[in-house]
């Protein structure tokens, strides 16, 4: 998995990998044991988030805001744990093993991204591969925090509009799918404007197109509120 990868490379450890294995996952109906407790998938997220996140531990309680009050049990073995390893920073994962993922410092806006025809930009989890859609949805309540991780977007200072995973592309149509990010520009480069609130690409920009229930690409028009777009975190 990502996190025991992410571990790995962080404490300069090893993955073996043996020719012509194969792992699978057979899902059951049942689980035939207890789990010990709710929320146990929840507990090992925060868990992870608070041995390694570092500096990005409050970006996560912005993604999943529920996890902040949760009880994540004694840590102090982990803990002690990466400090005998020497383990490298989080910050060092990401900008050397992982690129594609920002940093929050690498960041213009995150979050719930809404227009004022109060629509918000929705993945639909379609950002977690290649070719989906990036659709609207329901803001719901702007003042409170949100737990659907499906309206998280990011917009970094280099241009790229993505979810938690892929960044949004333009190239493939009227609708705007999801790709890998590969940071060379082009159509998964927009650029917002503060003062107008338009995110453009080659003097175009970002449209909610209600009545076909996902954004599109349309001529700029600062009085369609269809186009302005506001970030519920901005770094600004």
């Amino acid at each position: 998995s990502r996190g025991k990868t992410q571990i790995t490379e962080m404490c300069e450890g090893s993955m073996l990998i043996v020719h012509c294995s194969k792992v699978g996952h057979i899902f059951r109906p049942a689980h035939p044991y207890d789990f010990m407790g709710d929320n146990i998938v929840a507990k090992n997220y925060l868990r992870a988030a608070r041995v390694w996140f570092d500096d990005e531990l409050e970006f996560f309680y912005k993604i999943r805001p529920q996890y902040r009050d949760l009880d994540a049990g004694d840590l102090t073995e982990r803990m002690a744990l990466r400090e005998r390893l020497q383990c490298k920073s989080y910050a060092w994962f990401i900008k050397n093993i992982y690129p594609e993922l920002p940093l929050e410092r690498d960041l213009v806006g995150a979050g719930r991204v809404a227009n004022d025809a109060h629509y918000c930009l929705d993945t639909r989890g379609g950002d977690l591969a290649g070719g989906n859609f990036l659709y609207l949805g329901s803001c719901g309540d702007l003042a409170t925090p949100s737990t659907n991780t499906n309206r998280f977007m990011m917009f970094t200072k280099d241009g790229r509009l993505m979810g938690l995973n892929y960044c949004t592309d333009t190239g493939y149509g009227e609708e705007v799918r999801f790709e890998p990010c590969h940071e060379q520009g082009g159509t998964q480069q927009f650029k917002y404007d503060v003062s107008t609130r338009t995110l453009s690409q080659d003097h175009r920009c970002l449209m909610g197109d209600s009545t076909k229930g996902y954004p599109v690409m349309a001529e700029c028009d600062t009085g369609n509120p269809a186009q302005l777009w506001t970030f519920e975190f901005k770094y600004f």
